[in-house]
């Protein structure tokens, strides 16, 4: 499987979301210029509110909770698992 490829990816409002092997990535701007990178070990948590309409919140470990609004539901439930495989994977999920 190549690096550069996400596992997940799903797009709220204004922002799109890719879970690689190793790390989330928040994109936004205009041309995606605004990059937010974190590391699998930096996610404390991610969880799904909604049903049709969701909102994803991703916890880092700094305290920061990110929430990206007004996404597919299938899409934010995607993200959300494979964030939580790739942490079980690496052994950082308890």
């Amino acid at each position: 499987m190549e690096q550069n490829r996400p596992l997940a990816q799903g797009a709220g409002t204004n922002v799109v979301v890719n879970v690689y092997l190793d790390r989330v990535e928040l994109v936004s701007g205009w041309q995606g210029q605004n990059i937010i990178a974190m590391g699998l070990r930096q996610v404390v948590d991610a969880t799904v509110r909604g049903v049709i309409n969701a909102t994803l919140t991703i916890e880092t470990n700094d305290g920061r909770q990110i929430s990206i609004e007004r996404m597919a539901p299938p899409d934010a439930r995607r993200i959300k698992t494979a964030i939580e495989q790739q942490k079980k994977t690496a052994g950082l999920y308890e």
